[in-house]
């Protein structure tokens, strides 16, 4: 099964429904894929958080990232959303960069869904 960490101050936001989507500069998942969630420090034998299910990939641009797209990470404003991403990615993105928006829906068992 595919992995995908997720840093740990995002499990609950997860957990509670709030974080629906994540934004990645690469990714090698597909529409419908079920993957095992881990925190990102964790070593990947430990047991998962729990699992997420694929609903849909979007490519933007970075300067597409709106309030919208904002809300369904757990950001109330694109803004704030934007500098965490520049925090992850090291300030390597500009305005043209793509990415992966990727909406899923999470499960604390895979055979929930």
């Amino acid at each position: 099964m595919k992995r995908l960490k997720f840093y740990e101050e995002y499990v609950n936001s997860i957990k509670e429904g709030i974080k629906t989507s994540t934004i990645r500069r690469h990714f090698n998942g597909k529409v419908g894929d079920i993957m095992s969630v881990n925190v990102s420090a964790q070593p990947l034998n430990l047991k998962p958080f729990g699992f997420i299910k694929i609903k849909e990939i979007q490519y933007i641009r970075f300067d597409d990232i709106d309030k919208a797209i904002a809300r369904t990470e757990g950001y109330l404003h694109e803004d704030i959303l934007k500098e965490s991403l520049l925090g992850i990615y090291d300030d390597d993105l500009e305005d043209s960069t793509l990415l992966y928006y990727i909406l899923f829906e999470f499960k604390e068992d895979a055979d929930e869904f």
